[in-house]
């Protein structure tokens, strides 16, 4: 699958957007060129759905920072909960969290107990602000037994395209893991789901487009 490091290419792949309410939404496949308009769809935003619902942690700051919209349940140490169906993302490597074979497994839920943050921050693809609900990589490498020796990740999405990222620049913070859009429902697999890789603004590795992958399969620590 052909990429670019320049999003201002007009030839360049199309990055899927992950949206909030009342922001464009991409049509077709992630990676397809974006054919026909682009819909507008306008949802309300107050007074619909409970703390963890759409709607909910509404106030993720102008500036990027992340507003918690549910503090962590799971922590570093604790049994990672079985996914009771396919899971959404496998950590490979050197883990030791161990819930399947000898990787860890993760269904959405178990990935939102490490501590549910909203962010809003520029995606270089969709060429504007985003919001986006997930969880710092940071927190998930933790949960999933990472040793402090670890150096790196290596992303690999359900295309087989991959990321390699350092953690020097994960453990800083900025990094997150999105699994779900603005208003909190799943980001579909054509949009760009289950999850997908995002940067906070200012973020020195997400000066480089290629490292925003979506579509996650596995992240193997290494």
């Amino acid at each position: 699958m052909p990429r670019t490091s320049d999003p201002t290419d007009p030839a360049a792949t199309r990055r899927p957007l992950l949206l909030g309410p009342g922001r464009p939404r991409l049509l077709g496949m992630a990676r397809a060129r974006l054919l026909g308009p682009v819909v507008l769809v306008l949802a309300l935003t107050a007074g619909c759905g409970g703390a963890d619902g759409p709607g909910a942690a509404t106030g993720a700051g102008a500036t990027g920072a992340p507003a918690v919209v549910r503090p962590a349940s799971l922590r570093p140490g604790q049994p990672v909960p079985v996914p009771a169906g396919k899971a959404v993302l496998t950590l490979t490597g050197k883990v030791s969290a161990d819930n399947r074979g000898a990787t860890v497994a993760f269904d959405r839920p178990a990935l939102e107990r490490i501590g549910l943050v909203r962010a809003r921050l520029h995606d270089p693809w969709a060429k504007e602000e985003i919001e986006v609900r997930g969880i710092r990589l940071r927190d998930l490498l933790a949960v999933a037994g990472a040793p402090a020796t670890a150096t790196s990740v290596h992303i690999t999405a359900l295309d087989d395209y991959q990321v390699d990222l350092g953690l020097a620049d994960v453990r800083a913070g900025g990094v997150l893991l999105a699994t779900a859009a603005g208003d909190g429902s799943a980001i579909a697999v054509e949009d760009g789901g289950p999850t997908r890789i995002v940067f906070l603004d200012g973020v020195p590795a997400g000066g480089n487009a290629d490292h925003w992958i979506w579509s996650l399969k596995t992240i193997e620590v290494r």
